[in-house]
């Protein structure tokens, strides 16, 4: 018996992202590579709601359509710097653009302490 209580719907989805990218190299190199327009998506949606704005109004301010923005939100669409200082300037923000040092084991990027 273990000590730690099971869903009776199965794993969750952390844990059955973890299995899957264990068992697939294909699947997990696909998540390595689309990682860093998963974060860019993160970001824009925090910014966007804390904005105030839908989607199709940060695509008007923006100059481009609510699809476009709702694929840069799925982290489907690796974005241009040009398109991201155009949504940096809806939110009256700077873009800033760093590097940070790679974590091999974990394969994250974490903010390099400089």
């Amino acid at each position: 018996m273990t000590n730690k209580a099971e869903s009776p719907l199965g794993s969750d989805a952390a844990t059955r992202e973890s299995r899957r990218q264990q068992a697939d190299t294909a699947y997990r190199s696909e998540r390595l590579r689309r990682a860093p327009y998963e974060q860019i998506a993160r970001l824009v949606i925090v910014h966007r709601m804390k904005s105030g704005l839908t989607q199709k109004a940060l695509a008007a301010q923006v100059g481009t359509s609510e699809s476009a923005i709702c694929r840069l939100e799925r982290g489907a669409h690796a974005p241009s710097v040009d398109t991201l200082a155009r949504i940096a300037d809806a939110f009256g923000k700077d873009l800033v653009v760093d590097f940070a040092d790679v974590d091999q084991d974990r394969r994250t990027l974490r903010a390099a302490s400089a």
